[in-house]
């Protein structure tokens, strides 16, 4: 897998969301009323007319693909980008199954097929976290990819164990999400859990990023 592959991949992706946008968009009402966000929970709270509705998945996965291409190109730190090879192209690759996953939804809601998108939504996120996980330990500091906080980009030892740790909690997040989303839990208990989760996969890290710079940085005046 590298980046030409991916690209490929996304414009093919992106592709297929259209058309079977367009199929589907042409067997509902005009005034069908669909929707375009989701809640923690999963839960829709933002609705579109039914082409922007309908087009909405493709578009976002279309803009993040070619983000995401393009990346090489508006990362200053480009030997560090190279050196985080898999969180790149794994990312990448979450960001697109998150995107056809929302479009599973959103035709669910146009044909009434019943699914729930709460479970849905919660589900996807609960894998992105996961595979992006995964990669979080291994990838080196950057500008436009992982936890920047103003410490993690002034070290890159304070990056290199932020990151270590914050994989770790983020595949844990996934995990809870993923299972949270196969058990029949109400809205309001999944939202909690998923909201939970992302507070601890996010908030531990950025606190864990700053003490580990003033333990560095005290250090370092220590050994004037």
């Amino acid at each position: 897998m590298n980046r030409n592959t991916l690209g490929i991949a996304s414009a093919l992706l992106v592709v297929a969301m259209v058309a079977v946008a367009l199929v589907v968009g042409a067997g509902t009402p005009a005034d069908l009323q669909l929707p375009v966000h989701w809640d923690l929970s999963g839960a829709p709270d933002s609705w579109a007319g039914k082409w922007e509705g309908l087009l909405f998945p493709a578009g976002m996965t279309a803009g993040v693909s070619l983000l995401f291409y393009f990346l090489p190109v508006l990362e200053p730190r480009d030997q560090n980008l190279s050196r985080s090879r898999g969180l790149y192209l794994w990312g990448w690759l979450a960001l697109l199954l998150l995107g056809a996953a929302i479009q599973i939804v959103v035709i669910s809601a146009a044909l009434h097929w019943g699914l729930p998108a709460n479970h849905l939504i919660v589900g996807a996120l609960g894998l992105t976290f996961l595979i992006i996980g995964n990669q979080l330990g291994k990838s080196r500091s950057m500008y436009m990819i992982g936890l920047r906080t103003p410490w993690t980009l002034a070290s890159e030892e304070v990056w290199i164990k932020t990151h270590r740790l914050a994989g770790k909690l983020m595949m844990l997040a996934g995990l809870t999400a993923i299972v949270a989303a196969a058990l029949p839990l109400p809205s309001g208990l999944l939202a909690t859990v998923m909201l939970s989760a992302i507070l601890v996969a996010a908030g531990v890290p950025i606190v864990y990023s700053f003490l580990l710079w003033r333990r560095e940085k005290a250090a370092g005046q220590s050994s004037e």
